[in-house]
């Protein structure tokens, strides 16, 4: 499923649409506030077969301490780190690209829109072309991909050739193979590290999200300030870094062949490849698989109303401050804001996320999310902005946290990445509007109530959560294996 800010899971700008790290509430890396609830995409069931696959094919061990010495586990951070911040280098320079190129907020705020339909329509396939071929391989492919595509876009803006159509190509292009390939990062995690220390991992990489946030926006507005070309230049040497990272994973992933469609080891032949079916299949099985489990589905929905609400109220602050004039730096400090909440969350869950039932959580964090946004509603005022952006922030990791977790231990290793883009399709789909709501409405009814439109999202969400029994009963990790997807 897809992070309420970021993600990974995924690609969360809204060139990359992203998806997939967390089940966050936010797909999109120019707004951290994107990856929350998903990706997952990005923000990842049948109780015994996914928790015996794992243990029985994870490498690492199940100590917290093992997963900075697993040589797997750095390289696979590596790569994920180094996407992650050529996201936040060239998300935060598209807005302001396409407006400069444009004069037009509603165009811009479609651009982004565009972005994501087609992100999230590639998804839709990617899951299941993660599930049948080696991750390792299509993860260089994207990063392959990532620094051919924003290298051009670097090297026609410095040369002053740089339209609007070729960088809306440039931008559709991205997201979709983006889209198609983004999730075998989050998906081959699984292949690393044991379900025991996924609520470790992710909180991790939280903080790492955080800090990426606090400082990548402002770097942004101010490579932006020296040059248009020059995030883009930054973010296709990141996703060079990435390809190389992944390069040195030694994963093997034979061990996805020797699963059968119940999840369980082919007893008769352990070093023998289950015959596959045809893609059809594959993808018509993955989509059975999410339908029929009733707790997912409930999760899909309050993350899409989360990640609508909370990516529609960033959106609309950021179209507001472009078309007011405000300078790159001062646009790039709202994103610090946000990420300034996330890194003092991601120290809160990583504390808490052990032993906080998921149900609990989830109803302290959506009013917390509701109530931080609902200050925007009577004042447009630049600290206003700033304080609720950075208050936003602090609920996110820990939402997340458990709920990525969740979701992580109870889907099996081989249907990882079906999972995961059927999820977060649903979970993004009113998401993909988000841009082209804001850039559209504030022209017309203005910042406060377009605001106002998104918080009743956010409102709804408390609603579903606080009535839905399934939900809050979700007890905290130690206990997972009791609960039923």
């Amino acid at each position: 499923m897809t992070d309420i800010t970021d993600s990974n899971t995924t690609d969360n700008s809204p060139a990359d649409g992203s998806n997939t790290r967390s089940a966050t509430v936010v797909d999109d890396r120019s707004d951290p506030t994107t990856d929350t609830i998903t990706s997952t995409a990005t923000a990842e069931t049948p109780i015994t077969a996914a928790t015996n696959t794992t243990a029985s094919t994870s490498p690492a061990r199940t100590t917290h301490a093992s997963l900075w010495r697993n040589p797997q586990y750095r390289a696979w951070f590596t790569a994920d780190t180094a996407s992650a911040v050529g996201l936040a280098m060239k998300g935060f320079a598209i807005s302001l690209v396409a407006f400069s190129l444009t004069k037009s907020l509603p165009t811009a705020g479609w651009l982004a829109t565009a972005s994501m339909i087609a992100a999230q329509t590639a998804d839709v396939f990617g899951g299941t072309l993660v599930d049948r071929h080696n991750r390792k391989r299509l993860i260089i492919l994207n990063a392959i991909c990532g620094a051919v595509l924003w290298g051009a876009v670097f090297a026609l803006l410095a040369s002053g050739l740089l339209t609007f159509p070729v960088f809306a190509v440039v931008i559709v292009a991205a997201s979709t193979i983006n889209g198609l390939l983004g999730s075998a990062t989050n998906a081959m995690l699984r292949s690393i590290i044991p379900t025991a220390d996924y609520p470790k991992a992710q909180s991790l990489n939280q903080g790492r999200d955080s800090v990426i946030a606090l400082a990548g926006s402002p770097l942004g507005g101010v490579l932006y300030a020296f040059g248009m070309w020059v995030p883009f230049a930054v973010a296709s040497i990141m996703y060079a870094i990435a390809g190389i990272s992944a390069g040195m994973l030694r994963v093997d992933e034979h061990v996805r062949d020797m699963i059968g469609r119940n999840g369980e080891r082919n007893a008769a032949n352990d070093t023998s490849a289950v015959a596959r079916g045809s893609f059809v299949d594959d993808f018509v099985e993955g989509w059975r698989w999410t339908l029929r489990r009733r707790t997912l589905m409930t999760l899909t929905t309050i993350a899409a109303l989360l990640n609508f609400g909370v990516n529609g109220i960033f959106q609309s602050v950021q179209l507001q401050l472009v078309g007011s004039g405000v300078d790159s730096v001062r646009i790039g400090f709202v994103s610090t804001a946000v990420g300034a909440g996330m890194l003092i969350g991601a120290v809160i869950a990583a504390r808490v996320c052990d032993r906080l039932a998921v149900g609990t959580g989830l109803v302290v964090m959506s009013v917390a999310a509701l109530a931080t946004l609902a200050p925007m509603i009577v004042s447009d005022a630049y600290p206003v902005m700033l304080v609720s952006s950075l208050l936003c922030g602090l609920p996110v990791p820990t939402i997340n946290t458990l709920l990525m977790g969740f979701i992580f231990a109870k889907v099996p290793t081989k249907m990882q990445g079906r999972v995961n883009s059927s999820s977060n399709l649903m979970c993004l789909l009113p998401t993909m509007f988000c841009s082209a709501i804001a850039g559209s409405l504030l022209p017309t009814i203005g910042f406060r109530m377009t605001v106002a439109l998104f918080l009743l999202a956010l409102a709804a969400n408390v609603a579903i959560v606080l009535a839905m029994p399934a939900v809050r009963s979700i007890p905290a990790a130690d206990r997972w294996n009791e609960a039923e997807l």
